[in-house]
């Protein structure tokens, strides 16, 4: 078997079969095993980088980027058992863990002062095929930048096969390149949307072609100009199930996609709810946005009266209502930088009204970036602590931010009115036109990259950090009533504002 065709395992101490061991002859460890990349997933691989990124070969930093070089990156990953490496390897006197670069290195024969390490994680993880991390050295417990390869891109001897990509045919459109967005799959966001030729779907009317996933295999319909998303192979997300038999314009399945959350866009139709805060056309600020602590935004709502029930009386409307804590179910601990994971790219956010007036700046002064993903651009600038980045995200998507869902009861199966609390204060209010338990998940029991940024609201990020990160001091409050003119007008009360209705 060649030396690139092994499978790495793990690191054993190999010693001679006789009995009598000679002290005199060195022991050796086992050399790394690699286990090839299948053909049909390296050939995905590159594909997905000519699409998310540019066609292949290409120069960046000096490297050229080639199928070979990502084929071997990815072989190098794939080998440990973690699926980690760190990027750069420490010199030190002592062996020491092997990281990407001496790796790749050995593997291509390349000299030492040619380090591809930071170009091609750069590039995995744009295309999304890996994501950064961090790695701690098993001796000096020194942390360092880590990469690691995505479970969807990984691969084993008894791996499914991998679905091939179309090859060219005769077909009328089949010449047609891919439209903007199918280089992300809005269900699984790890696999490309593929035209297919010449196959129909049971039970779905007749039509020239199907799109799609090479990933989750969703599958997609033409509707004019839009497309409906008809099936779903791998269900991973149970609100998936509310976008089967929904059509968006390529745009809206674009805005899913890079939300790196399963959100429902934004539409006009019969109004189905309504919302405390009036909505206003986005203008950009004046200035550097400030960054407010989250419990420091307080409603005006006179003095809370704790009971000895447990539940809170508050002053409103000319008289006192009574509001019931709900229990929160915390999973996971914090997450920092989750604007990171945002997909789309610096060169077309700046196009954007939202961000038109960091567009001459960025141009002038981050030219270089403008080809890289939004997330990556910021994370970088973090990193390298410039403030930049800051201006790219509302007042509190920079905070840490957490997971919970509400526990299932008979109040939080109502509707009403609910009030966020914290340190004593009244810090949020709102009108639940769904059930209690359906609402606060919806608005604020996770955080998506995309809700961190500029144009998104950031009240739901200022949220979820308050009651993820004052799990002792702040809680939610239900008030339950079925009227609701009676919940509008309460709400309207606690928060200052007018309801208005919203599509």
């Amino acid at each position: 078997m060649p030396d690139t065709a092994r499978f790495r395992s793990h690191r054993t101490i190999v010693y001679p079969v006789s009995v009598t061991i000679d002290t005199n002859e060195p022991h050796f460890m086992s050399a790394t095993q690699f286990f090839p990349i299948p053909p049909e997933l390296l050939a995905l691989a590159c594909e997905t980088v000519n699409r998310r990124i540019g066609p292949l070969p290409y120069q960046q930093d000096g490297i050229t980027v080639t199928q070979e070089l990502i084929g071997v990156t990815m072989e190098c990953l794939n080998a440990e058992f973690s699926k980690t490496l760190a990027l750069h390897t420490k010199k030190t006197e002592e062996p020491a863990t092997e990281g990407l670069d001496q790796c790749v290195a050995q593997r291509l024969n390349l000299s030492e002062d040619i380090s591809c390490s930071d170009v091609m994680t750069d590039v995995l993880c744009r295309a999304g095929i890996a994501e950064k991390t961090e790695v701690v050295d098993r001796t000096s417990h020194a942390r360092s930048r880590g990469v690691r390869l995505q479970p969807a891109w990984t691969w084993h001897s008894a791996s499914a096969p991998v679905s091939h990509l179309p090859t060219p045919a005769a077909e009328p459109g089949r010449d047609t390149p891919p439209d903007p967005w199918m280089s992300l799959c809005p269900v699984c966001k790890t696999g490309i949307l593929n035209r297919v030729f010449g196959k129909q779907l049971y039970g779905i009317p007749h039509t020239d072609y199907y799109v799609e996933c090479t990933h989750c295999g969703a599958k997609f319909i033409p509707e004019k100009e839009k497309f409906c998303l008809v099936s779903i192979a791998t269900i991973r997300d149970p609100i998936w199930k509310h976008h089967v038999n929904r059509s968006y314009l390529p745009e809206a399945w674009i805005e899913i996609a890079r939300a790196s959350g399963s959100v429902t866009p934004k539409r006009s139709g019969t109004v189905s709810h309504r919302r405390l805060t009036p909505v206003t056309p986005f203008s950009a600020p004046n200035g550097p946005q400030v960054r407010t602590p989250a419990v420091s935004v307080v409603l005006k709502t006179g003095t809370l009266q704790p009971m000895k029930d447990g539940s809170l009386g508050v002053p409103v409307l000319d008289k006192i209502l009574y509001f019931k804590p709900v229990k929160l179910i915390f999973s996971g601990g914090l997450k920092e930088d989750v604007f990171e994971k945002e997909q789309g790219l610096l060169q077309d956010a700046i196009s954007t009204p939202a961000y038109s007036h960091l567009k001459a700046k960025t141009e002038e002064k981050y030219a270089n970036y403008l080809p890289l993903r939004l997330g990556l651009f910021l994370w970088e600038r973090k990193e390298k602590h410039d403030p930049f980045f800051r201006e790219f995200l509302n007042p509190w998507g920079d905070e840490k931010f957490g997971t919970f869902m509400v526990e299932d009861s008979v109040l939080s199966g109502r509707k009403g009115v609910y009030l966020v609390v914290a340190d004593g204060k009244a810090c949020h209010a709102g009108y639940s036109h769904d059930s209690f338990k359906q609402t606060l998940t919806r608005e604020f029991s996770r955080i998506t990259a995309g809700d961190c940024l500029l144009d998104r609201d950031g009240t739901r990020c200022r949220i979820n950090a308050l009651l993820c990160m004052n799990k002792k001091t702040a809680a939610v409050y239900l008030h339950a009533s079925d009227n609701e003119e009676e919940s509008v007008r309460i709400a309207g009360a606690l928060t200052g504002h007018t309801p208005v209705s919203t599509p």
